[in-house]
């Protein structure tokens, strides 16, 4: 960009209105969009799009690790040239440069690739497609992407180049089908029944009315944010109600390794909260500016931008997460988890009854001074009592009350599960009462679900420290949950 060129981006510039002035490549561009949309609305972060914005269109994500992204769209009628490839490849450039972490990835769709660049373009997909099977640092990813750096350098380009195409370009060259209504109402459908099995049970004669409806709402909001609840709303008012759809559970996901590959799930990247296999975690401080904000932060945006409370939650986790998760996500809150447990879920709202076997749990209070309560709570680990006294004996913790809580029993179901955390809370809560504690201080030894059970249902109770194990009688302070 020269000295004397204005900003960009810039929502006035040329290439921003340039459909403003070119109506007639609407019919091409907005078949594109609905074509995307089924494609969109399958990622759970999916929050708007834009039409006409700084780019063709764009479509708006949220992700718990980088919060709002979006992906930048042109679109092109016809078989691109090289000429206009690289311009179109240099103005995404222009926008990433001029507007910095405003969009996470540009995509260019069109009829078609000029010959000339089509190795390009093979070779970027041959480097990308497969690099979740390798690992990062191996000779056969290292020398791919050396081998494709080449073939961007045969075309005048740098590495530079070669390197924001890698990163943050995708080019889809196959959308020649869409200029033709009938073809993108087929496309449309394919795509609803590719992305959205839920509306596996609609009938067939349904869909083209979706597609009439969205193609509506699309031409009566150029330049202004349509939303996903708009879209899903003109979605199912297209459709007979008796077909209508039932709202969807957000799904997470939980993430112990370094996440190499786009998945629909709200993904939460905890590896280093994990801690591998020698249990090393960040400080209390690090948990409670990333995995507690991250938490907060989702929770907020699901109840802006999405017509559920109800969360499926996959994947692995330490206990501490398990317990922050079930605290921000919680009763109070309006949520209700449903936890992926060895492929069976658990839920929240299964509450006990007369049926559930009763959940002993057996007490051991040790006074002490102070206004902070340390808590135990083994499940089949009786040693653990022992374990919080041997390591808390030469530290701050050491003249503290003490609260034990000990069961022999393993939990069978989510309804005994929320059996448990009810007599787990009413005996924390007395002795808290009764020593007018400010603060518990949390051991926890059991399953998981127990644990994320607990913080769901931990309103009234004081602010928790949560603890790791790490090795024999040595612990860690995590999160602390307010």
């Amino acid at each position: 960009m020269t000295d004397n060129k204005k900003p960009t981006p810039s929502l006035l510039e040329a290439e921003s209105q340039g459909g403003d002035t070119a109506e007639s490549g609407f019919d091409f561009q907005t078949n594109l969009i609905l074509c995307k949309i089924p494609f969109w609305l399958s990622f759970e972060g999916f929050d708007s799009l834009i039409r006409e914005g700084v780019a063709d269109f764009e479509a708006k994500f949220f992700s718990p690790a980088e919060g709002i992204t979006r992906e930048a769209l042109e679109a092109k009628n016809h078989i691109v040239k090289p000429k206009e490839f690289w311009e179109e490849i240099e103005r995404f450039q222009e926008l990433d440069i001029g507007s910095p972490g405003t969009f996470g990835r540009f995509t260019l769709c069109c009829n078609g690739i000029s010959e000339d660049i089509k190795p390009l373009i093979n070779g970027l997909r041959r480097v990308r497609d497969p690099q979740s099977f390798y690992e990062v640092s191996s000779g056969v990813v290292v020398n791919s992407y050396s081998d494709y750096v080449g073939r961007v350098r045969k075309l005048g380009k740098d590495e530079k180049m070669a390197e924001f195409l890698y990163k943050k370009v995708l080019i889809e060259p196959d959308w020649n089908l869409i200029s033709n209504g009938d073809n993108a109402r087929g496309i449309f459908r394919d795509q609803i029944q590719l992305h959205l099995p839920e509306y596996g049970e609609v009938p067939g004669k349904e869909i083209p009315n979706v597609f009439s409806n969205l193609l509506t709402l699309i031409r009566l909001n150029k330049a202004r944010p349509i939303t996903r609840d708009q879209i899903e709303t003109t979605m199912q008012s297209a459709i007979n109600e008796k077909y209508h759809i039932p709202p969807k559970p957000v799904v997470i996901s939980t993430e112990t390794e370094e996440v190499n590959k786009l998945e629909t799930t709200l993904q939460f990247e905890w590896e280093l909260f994990f801690g591998g296999a020698g249990r090393n975690y960040p400080p209390t401080s690090e948990w409670n500016s990333k995995l507690i904000t991250q938490l907060y932060e989702t929770s907020k945006w699901v109840k802006s931008q999405r017509d559920t409370r109800r969360i499926v939650l996959k994947g692995n986790r330490r206990i501490s997460a398990a317990i922050a998760i079930g605290k921000v996500f919680s009763a109070v809150a309006g949520f209700t988890v449903d936890m992926d447990y060895r492929g069976e879920l658990w839920a929240t709202d299964d509450l006990a009854n007369s049926q559930t076997p009763d959940y002993a749990v057996t007490p051991t209070y040790v006074e002490g001074a102070g206004d902070r309560l340390i808590v135990t709570i083994g499940i089949m680990k009786e040693n653990l009592a022992s374990e919080v006294e041997a390591f808390t004996q030469n530290t701050e913790l050491s003249h503290f009350p003490r609260l034990h809580l000990y069961s022999s029993e393993p939990i069978v179901s989510a309804k005994q599960a929320n059996a448990a955390v009810a007599t787990i809370k009413r005996g924390i809560t007395t002795v808290a009462g009764s020593i007018e504690a400010k603060q518990i201080d949390l051991f926890f030894a059991g399953p998981t679900h127990l644990a994320l059970f607990l913080g769901y249902r931990s309103n009234a109770l004081p602010p928790i420290q949560c603890f790791e194990w790490v090795s024999n009688n040595k612990y860690v302070a995590t999160c602390f949950l307010k």
